[in-house]
């Protein structure tokens, strides 16, 4: 066998038999669980990748796993002596460097590779529907991407073990160099700079793990990586080569050695240099573990759509988030394929390449950072700031390709109701962008001066409120109604008199009542995951929505009556046994014979569960069932009842669960590693 070999494996029995390496591993373990376990409960309801979730919380604690593992490889031969034996036999520092490398960074290796599958353990036990459509093959990237960095950390690392006789100097110095430093200077950036985050994007070397976690592939990152991790080598070895020196006097050779360890510096940092001169970057189709899907809504739309639609990404091609819409654009034309409908052509324009294209978008009014939608002389733009995913690809797409429609929601003021306006953390802005995304106005009416219902009214909704709707707004309503109108509504409460005997009076009977032994994410919401089968729940099986402590309904005696003036209430999601969104509906059976408009009306018991907090939150599909429920009362249901977007994570955790997970994640098991490894410390010692 090598000296190489000889010496890797002389490494990885050292390092097992240590019980600085127990600790490493339970450091590492723990550390990386509770990132993952926070990460998860932040990334729900987002379109963020399973495998990019585990890489960013392996990263961050890395370092600190190969600085453990290394601190003693040299640092204990120098400390005991054994060095200078081993440097009297003949082997080069080289060999000698390559081989406690590679023995290091396969202890690393495995620990990388337990890590992924105890993640993947606890997350089918506790959060089995994140894992729906994920493969194995997903993780790939990210665990090179992982790989390429610890290999960078522990020859880092081995080099402040060669350098120092004291292992905790050589810990510190390493954690410092490869964490800490790094870190401390971009956030020292931020601090400086004016524009912040903007102007120098995201951690390096986060976004280095990020990238190639969701398949894209930067191949100045990879050898700048390998330049470094050799330049680390060297290092080591020459500072070996240097004990190997000490007390003969040998000017020369040391000066020789400086010298080697200065070209070499100027050499990586000239070819990383070349590398990111000439960089350029590659898609993987496997990286995010899921074949792009999309909802029933975004299929209808690309089925019913005719013609060509050109769309546009005026965009710098270096934008972190090009990539991504790139992907989704490429995903969205093969889709229309598939489906026979409209055509969808791509063009890609950068402001600072493509000139004359940039120019004409330019005068057309287009921002920059914007997708452009166009079918024949109708257009839709949509700036990137608002979010670029599949809902609002596909809304782009039904403006230009659908005959345009009068749709406004007029929305009650007066009473104290959550304003479309508002855009602090209690506003509606948000959903009524959304609203705005799919064709909609946003319009308020103010019912108290009786004026006639505006001829472009598609429904009306009433947002909360605080002070009761006097009889004579209730006797406005209730006319609108009879004529066919549709109204939604979201309570807080039930003491609003005024609206509690309109809503009776439909078929809608809101109370007062406590929901126990549901599920919760805070502690005071309740999670709603049980929908029935009608045509504004049923698309929302397998998600949840969270409300915070709902009102309840029932049917009221007039979903009773006989006759014409029969009220049909129909529930639509639950908690418990309680209700906590209703529908009613008169006159849907005679409105196809006698060509009448059916009333419709909706309630749900939250007035602030699609407020902005709860949007931004993620971690339910409230704007899904809203935008929903817009649907089946404007009467468009049948071509965007069922938006829920394919490709979004959900874990399916309750409050206690998330304890649950992240207990057995950050504690349960890096303890019984810490255990585990002790005892096998242990026993190598006693042999």
């Amino acid at each position: 066998m090598s000296a190489t070999g000889v010496t890797m494996k002389r490494t990885i029995g050292m390092v097992r038999s240590l019980y600085t390496s127990a600790l490493a591993l339970a450091v590492f373990f723990a550390g990386a669980g509770a990132l993952f376990a926070f990460a998860l409960e932040g990334a729900e309801g987002g379109d963020t990748p399973l495998s990019v979730l585990w890489v960013s919380a392996a990263a961050p604690v890395l370092p600190v796993l190969a600085a453990l593992l290394s601190m003693e490889v040299w640092s204990d031969e120098k400390r005991s002596g054994r060095l200078d034996t081993l440097l009297a036999a003949p082997v080069k520092e080289r060999d000698l460097a390559t081989g406690k490398f590679l023995g290091v960074w396969s202890v690393t290796l495995a620990a990388l590779a337990l890590f992924l599958v105890s993640t993947l353990v606890f997350t089918a036990i506790w959060a089995r529907p994140a894992l729906d459509g994920v493969r194995i093959s997903s993780f790939l990237p990210g665990f090179f991407a992982l790989a390429m960095q610890s290999g960078l950390w522990c020859a880092i690392s081995l080099a402040a073990s060669a350098m120092f006789r004291s292992s905790a100097a050589a810990a510190l110095t390493s954690v410092a160099v490869c964490a800490a430093l790094p870190r401390a200077v971009w956030h020292a950036l931020l601090a400086w700079a004016p524009q912040g985050r903007q102007a120098f994007g995201e951690m390096p070397l986060d976004a280095h793990a990020y990238d190639i976690a969701s398949g894209v592939i930067s191949p100045a990152t990879v050898l700048s990586y390998v330049t470094l991790t050799f330049l680390a080598l060297i290092f080591t070895s020459k500072l070996a080569a240097w004990a190997r020196l000490k007390g003969r006097g040998a000017r020369q050779l040391r000066l020789s050695t400086i010298t080697v360890l200065v070209l070499s510096t100027l050499l990586a940092g000239s070819l990383i240099a070349l590398f990111e001169r000439v960089d350029t970057t590659f898609e993987l189709p496997f990286a995010t573990g899921r074949d792009y899907r999309f909802s029933a809504r975004t299929r209808d739309i690309l089925a019913a759509a005719r013609g060509e639609i050109f769309v546009t990404s005026f965009m710098s091609r270096k934008d972190q988030r090009f990539r991504q819409v790139a992907h989704l654009l490429r995903a969205l034309s093969a889709e229309a394929d598939a489906m026979g409908g409209a055509r969808v052509t791509l063009r890609y324009v950068d402001p600072r390449l493509d000139i004359g294209q940039a120019e004409r978008l330019v005068r057309m009014g287009v921002a920059e950072d914007s997708l452009v939608f166009e079918r024949g002389r109708r257009q839709a733009v949509v700036p990137l700031r608002d979010g670029c995913g599949e809902r609002v690809c596909a809304s782009a797409i039904l403006r230009v390709a659908m005959p345009p429609q009068r749709r406004t929601v007029y929305w009650t003021r007066g009473h104290g109701e959550l304003a479309i306006d508002a855009y602090g953390s209690w506003g509606l802005s948000d959903i009524a962008r959304d609203l705005t995304h799919d064709g909609y106005r946003n319009m308020p009416i103010n019912i108290a001066s009786g004026e006639q219902t505006p001829s472009d009214c598609a429904l009306i909704a009433i947002a909360g409120v605080k002070s009761d709707f006097s009889r004579a707004e209730t006797g406005w309503l209730d006319q609108y109604l009879r004529k066919g109108g549709r109204l939604l509504v979201m309570l807080s409460t039930a003491e609003a008199t005024g609206l509690t005997s309109l809503l009776s009076s439909w078929g809608i009977r809101p109370a007062e009542a406590t929901i126990a032994g549901v599920r919760t994410l805070s502690g005071t919401d309740v999670i709603v995951s049980d929908f029935s089968s009608h045509p504004v729940a049923s698309p929302m099986q397998g998600t949840q929505v969270v409300m915070e402590k709902p009102i309840v309904f029932t049917a009221s005696a007039a979903a009773e009556g006989p006759g014409a003036a029969r009220v049909e209430y129909s529930e639509l999601a639950t908690a418990g046994e309680s209700c906590v969104a209703a529908a009613s509906e008169r006159g849907a059976g005679a409105g196809d014979d006698l060509g009448l408009r059916p009333t419709r009306i909706i309630a749900i018991g939250d007035a602030a569960f699609v407020m902005n907090s709860q949007l931004e939150a993620r971690a339910n599909a409230n704007r899904d069932f809203f935008m929903n429920c817009i649907a089946y009362l404007s009467g468009t249901d049948a071509i965007t009842e069922s938006g829920i977007e394919a490709n979004r994570l959900f874990s399916g955790m309750d409050r206690s669960q998330r304890v649950r997970f992240a207990v057995a994640t950050a504690l349960v098991f890096p303890g019984m590693v810490f255990l585990a490894a002790m005892v096998l410390v242990a026993a190598r010692r006693r042999r």
